[in-house]
């Protein structure tokens, strides 16, 4: 295994290790009826509801039209509302509905479940420098020319 390991690059390795926790993450959210891209959606509006719709899928890193037809499945399943802006009708809000907030603790512990697993292998220690590591890689990453420039 240890030679195996050694021929991983640097990349190879963050992307094996993000599919591993994305798997384990729609995983258990969709244990509490949540499935995966719903989840980060609320995610976000649990944070901010009524953010407009491209600042969103910005955040989410998607492109617009996914986003779109997310948005438009989660709508039509009663996750979210989508309105026009007041001020300027170019803007589309998303907003939160009553069955996206009564899930929200739920999916909030399975997050943290997901989070303390990740740390129980760790030393504090290691879990900053790891933190400070990534937070590096991803800034060096989204400066790039290409880079997705959403922090």
């Amino acid at each position: 295994m240890k030679h195996i390991q050694q021929k991983l690059t640097l990349g190879h390795l963050l992307a094996r290790v993000s599919r591993l926790v994305g798997s384990r993450m729609r995983v258990n959210l969709e244990e509490i009826g949540l499935p995966h891209s719903h989840g980060m959606v609320l995610f976000h509006l649990w944070h901010q509801d009524g953010i407009a719709q491209n600042i969103l899928a910005r955040a989410l890193h998607i492109t617009p039209p996914t986003a779109t037809s997310t948005l438009q499945r989660m709508e039509r399943d009663g996750w979210i509302q989508r309105r026009r802006d007041g001020s300027d009708q170019r803007i589309v809000r998303v907003y939160l509905t009553q069955k996206a907030r009564v899930v929200r603790d739920r999916a909030r512990n399975v997050f943290e479940e997901l989070d303390r697993e990740l740390a129980s292998v760790m030393t504090q220690k290691e879990r900053q420098t790891l933190i400070d590591s990534l937070l590096k890689v991803q800034s060096q990453l989204s400066s790039a020319p290409g880079g997705d420039q959403t922090p």
